[in-house]
């Protein structure tokens, strides 16, 4: 009888220790399935945040090209026409003698007003000094901190606050004739630079570039339109963006306030201006706005209130820029996001 329940006992021992390697054995493979589930699981949601993340992408850089897609003119609403209408009117209401070129150097947009009207250019000729040489400089075939123009009496003028400071007989370089040209609109500086260059190889290089009207008048400064400053407008646009070495160059001594009509509180234009007798003109590029911009403004306001003829056009420009972004950011987030 001992013997039985001994063995008994025995097997209930073994049935137990069984049972307890099959409870063991279940509660792994349950917490096994439960962690490959866990694992499972989030890397479907992984995957599922990819593809959103990058149709996300693909959304956006589709609605910055369609922003940046060259302009078309049944993009001219109804409003937008009103507006280029109401800067016409604008313009003949207040009797302003001006000549207006905006263009959106991105899509292409453009504003006119009497932009090929020819007037005397003054400094404005300086601006094509500086990127005629600063693009050689950019190929390769002149230096402009060691090649220098002699200071000689011969090139003494009136409003040449640059050169002033310097003697006669002194070696200038070219990057500081670009400096005083642009920056303070030195004459002197001009000149030195204009002989250094050649009358023709600039005439001709505005030509090369698209520009009709340039050094014609008989003298050194030559006859413009705002249709041509535009141009050198948009080259110099090319040297600030496109080059590192001469890009900022350029840029700082366009970043001036010597008589610069555009600049106000709120909005600000690397620019050169040039006046003599009735003649006032700003030119410049609106580089920190999200949408760059040319814009040409020349007048015969400098003995009438050519700070208030500038600036109220180019307000008036300002808003129609910003309407066409507007109505063309509306267009490009239906066209991307809700298609």
């Amino acid at each position: 009888m001992a013997k039985r329940r001994g063995k008994r006992h025995l097997k209930k021992i073994v049935w137990l220790f069984l049972l307890t390697i099959l409870v063991f054995i279940g509660a792994f493979l349950l917490f096994k399935n439960k962690e490959d589930k866990n694992i499972f699981i989030p890397t479907i949601n992984n995957h599922a945040e990819e593809e959103r993340l990058q149709r996300q992408k693909e959304q956006e850089e589709q609605y910055k090209a369609c922003l940046e897609r060259p302009f078309q003119e049944d993009e001219l609403t109804d409003a937008l026409l009103s507006m280029e209408e109401s800067i016409d009117s604008y313009i003949k209401e207040n009797n302003y003698k001006a000549s207006v070129m905006y263009e959106d150097i991105t899509t292409g947009l453009t504003y006119k007003y009497k932009a090929s009207t020819v007037y005397y250019g003054c400094s404005l000729i300086k601006i094509v000094d500086a990127i005629y040489l600063i693009n050689q400089a950019i190929e390769g075939n002149i230096d402009l901190d060691t090649e220098t123009v002699t200071y000689t009496s011969k090139y003494v003028r009136g409003f040449s606050s640059g050169m002033a400071k310097r003697k006669i007989g002194e070696e200038i370089t070219l990057r500081d004739l670009i400096t005083y040209a642009i920056s303070v609109s030195d004459n002197s500086a001009h000149l030195m630079l204009l002989d250094y260059i050649g009358f023709n190889t600039l005439k001709e290089y505005g030509e090369s570039l698209g520009a009709k009207v340039i050094l014609t008048g008989g003298d050194n400064y030559g006859n413009q339109t705002a249709e041509d400053t535009n141009i050198y407008l948009k080259e110099a646009y090319k040297i600030i963006t496109e080059n590192a070495e001469y890009g900022p160059f350029l840029k700082s001594i366009m970043d001036n306030n010597e008589r610069n009509a555009f600049n106000t509180e709120t909005i600000k234009i690397y620019h050169k201006y040039g006046s003599y007798a009735d003649n006032y003109h700003d030119i410049g590029l609106n580089l920190d706005d999200e949408h760059p911009y040319a814009i040409s403004i020349l007048t015969l306001h400098e003995n009438n209130g050519y700070l208030q003829v500038v600036q109220g056009i180019h307000e008036k420009i300002k808003e129609f820029h910003n309407a066409f972004y507007e109505n063309r950011k509306n267009i490009c987030y239906q066209e991307i996001y809700e298609n």
